[in-house]
C-alpha cells in the first residue's frame, strides 16, 4: 500500500498465501515474517512476490496454533525472531543467523499476546493477565514490566524514533487506546 500527502491510502498489490497469518514484522527489503495459525509452521517467510518459506528453529514448539494464540516481531538488524505463546505463558526468541535460541518465562508475562520490536532493539511484549507491557532486552532478559492501566493489553507499537509507545487493549467495552513516552 502507499499513503499520499492527503493520508489516501492505496493497495499496490494483492498477494495470495496458503497460510492464515496473524502478525507480521518486516524481516528485510520486501519480506516479511508472519505468525500463522491453522498451520503446520509457527512462522513463516512472505516476501512481496508471494514466495513463501517456512521458518524452522530448534527451540520453536511444533504445534499449530489456534487465531490469536501467537505472534511474532523480528530484530531485522541480527535476524532474531521473537514469538509468543499465550497458552505456554512464553517468548521463544530465535536467533537466525546463528541458529541459537532461549525460552523466556516470568512471572510478568502471563497470557503473552502483541509484541514489537522497536529500532533501539527492545522488545515490547503485552503480558494480558498481568495488565502490563514487559520490556525485554535484545538478548531476551526482562528489563522492566509496566502496567498499562487497562484491561487485556492486546497489542503494542513505537514510534520510529523510540521516543513513544502505543498499546491497545481487547476488553469487551472497555476499549482503549494510550499512548505513552519512553525515558531511557
Amino acid at each position: 500500500m502507499s499513503v499520499d500527502q492527503n493520508s489516501t491510502v492505496k493497495m499496490l498489490k494483492e498477494i495470495k498465501t496458503s497460510f492464515s497469518c496473524f502478525s507480521i514484522s518486516l524481516l528485510e527489503a520486501g519480506t516479511f515474517m508472519v505468525s500463522t495459525y491453522n498451520h503446520r509452521n509457527a512462522i513463516c517467510t512472505i516476501d512481496v512476490d508471494g514466495n513463501e518459506g517456512d521458518v524452522q528453529h530448534q527451540i520453536l514448539p511444533d504445534k499449530i496454533y489456534k487465531v490469536d494464540m501467537s505472534a511474532c516481531t523480528v530484530i531485522p538488524s541480527n535476524k532474531t525472531v521473537f514469538f509468543t505463546d499465550r497458552e505456554q505463558h512464553t517468548v521463544y526468541m530465535c536467533d537466525m543467523k546463528s541458529g541459537k535460541g532461549r525460552v523466556i518465562t516470568h512471572d510478568k508475562i502471563q497470557a503473552p499476546k502483541g509484541i514489537y520490536a522497536s529500532l533501539k532493539c527492545d522488545v515490547f511484549v503485552c503480558s494480558m493477565n498481568t495488565d502490563s507491557i514487559v520490556q525485554l532486552s535484545l538478548l531476551g532478559d526482562v528489563i522492566a514490566s509496566h502496567k498499562a492501566d487497562m484491561r487485556f493489553p492486546s497489542a503494542v507499537s513505537v514510534s520510529r524514533d523510540g521516543s513513544r509507545l502505543v498499546v491497545s487493549n481487547c476488553a469487551m467495552g472497555q476499549t482503549k487506546m494510550k499512548l505513552f513516552n519512553i525515558v531511557y
